[in-house]
């Protein structure tokens, strides 16, 4: 057989689509087949002489050292993957086989691009992970915080914002934020609404290059940063970096944006930018449906009109503040109320406006006991109040004079002044019952008997003032 001479090795190494690396024992590379530009942007003459660990993903480089470790202790591997940073910017998966020549000193390394495997296994990865985050999140921020965990690894993220809206009024809410270190320069929150605005009203993404302006070194002011609209069809340095802005829509309406700063080229790709498109849909809808849980929560939980824990979310908890007390052989005080003449209202000033008037008693109650306790909306124009705090309830006369002071405060309705009067009934655990129902019985009773009482000295407990 005719011997095969190094030229026609050569000649063949030109045509192999994997790449060919010889490494040796200090990591530098000492030979790079031409596939290596097809791969991962950079000719021969580009790599050849540099540190390979520089290339690779940082996320991935302490695998990568152990991997090499193990190839060059004789140990021949098939079917190691990591990721390596494209001239560009964006990730490339790549699969080596490799083993270690102890004659020559060198690592030598075949290199095979299975990005499209992994950007296939990444929808159906994406798909499962946001939909499980959806599911199994306890509120926006941690299902958040997955789908950042699921595109950092798409991607190289330096800087990731969601911001989620209420489509009636466009209110804007910072439902997460990563920031990679200080150096990263960030948009300030009334910019990024502002761009979150646009890109909703557009629905298209936004593109925006960050130019980091210096401050006044000598008095110390901070850097101000620019946002300069972007071109995707445009040429952009690889080494500069961008702000996709992001807006996220289902079928119902406009749910929020994502908004993601790195490397122009990465986020550029076209294959990056239909992954990022059908994250963003797959976002939008388990944020959507997050939501309406949350809704759906509130509103068994919580009174729809005064925001307050409602009858049924008041007896669980306290149920429970009444067994912690038995525990512990607590003290605590429940407080009882009823506005006084109520029906007054809603047939002089209208519905509306007695609906005006109960968010404001409620919202009152609540701050009078939120140092010590909490309240509740009980029904129709009645509240209640747990005081923990053992000082406050050997005090409740004090406490509770404080707190009629307060919500017994003219309310401004529709132009009218509205005097409210409260009639209060009060309960003390454990000396008017051991039991929460035996409590709400007691403050109940004494609590008609307060109004009783008021009633009969002629006082007018409910007035318009004009």
């Amino acid at each position: 057989m005719e011997f095969v001479t190094k030229e026609v090795l050569a000649s063949c190494m030109e045509l192999l689509l994997d790449a060919v690396f010889l490494v040796n024992r200090g990591g530098t590379l000492v030979y790079v087949s031409p596939a290596c530009e097809a791969i991962l942007g950079y000719s021969s003459q580009e790599l050849m002489g540099r540190s390979m660990i520089d290339f690779v993903a940082k996320e991935d480089r302490e695998r990568t050292i152990e991997e090499s470790k193990l190839v060059m202790a004789g140990r021949a591997r098939i079917g190691f993957e990591n990721r390596y940073i494209h001239k560009d910017g964006h990730y490339v998966h790549i699969m080596w086989s490799a083993r270690w020549s102890e004659e020559h000193g060198l690592r030598i390394g075949v290199a095979r691009d299975v990005s499209a495997r992994k950007r296939a296994e990444a929808l159906q990865r994406a798909t499962y992970s946001i939909s499980e985050a959806a599911h199994d999140a306890a509120d926006i921020r941690s299902l958040c915080k997955a789908v950042h965990d699921t595109l950092g690894s798409l991607f190289p993220i330096e800087a990731i914002v969601v911001a989620t809206c209420d489509a009636d009024v466009r209110a804007w809410d910072k439902a997460y934020q990563y920031r990679e270190s200080a150096e990263v320069p960030l948009v300030d929150w009334a910019q990024a609404a502002q761009l979150s605005t646009q890109a909703t009203d557009a629905q298209v993404p936004l593109w925006r290059l960050i130019d980091t302006v210096p401050g006044d070194t000598s008095a110390n002011a901070p850097a101000r940063i620019h946002a300069v609209p972007l071109s995707l069809d445009g040429h952009v340095e690889a080494a500069r970096h961008a702000l996709a802005i992001l807006p996220m829509h289902t079928a119902r309406r406009a749910v929020g944006t994502l908004m993601i700063y790195g490397p122009v080229r990465a986020l550029q790709a076209e294959a990056a930018q239909r992954l990022l498109a059908f994250v963003c849909d797959q976002t939008a809808l388990a944020i959507e449906r997050k939501q309406l849980i949350d809704d759906l929560y509130n509103a068994a939980r919580f009174d729809e009109l005064t925001g307050l824990p409602n009858r049924r979310t008041f007896s669980e908890y306290a149920g429970d503040v009444v067994r912690r007390a038995q525990r512990t052989n607590g003290k605590l005080a429940l407080l009882f109320a009823d506005v006084d003449g109520f029906k007054d209202v809603n047939d002089s000033l209208g519905h509306a406006a007695g609906d005006m008037v109960l968010k404001e008693i409620g919202r009152r109650m609540q701050v009078g006991v939120t140092d010590c306790g909490f309240a509740a909306r009980h029904a129709g124009d009645e509240f209640v109040a747990i005081v923990q705090d053992a000082e406050m309830v050997d005090r409740i006369d004090f406490a509770l004079t404080r707190l009629r002071a307060e919500i017994e405060q003219v309310i401004a309705v529709d132009g009218a002044q509205v005097a409210v009067r409260v009639s209060f009934g009060v309960a003390v655990f454990p000396d008017d019952g051991e039991s929460m129902s035996e409590l709400i019985r007691v403050a109940d009773q004494r609590m008609y008997a307060n109004k009783a009482a008021r009633k009969s000295g002629g006082a007018s407990f409910l007035e318009r003032l004009l």
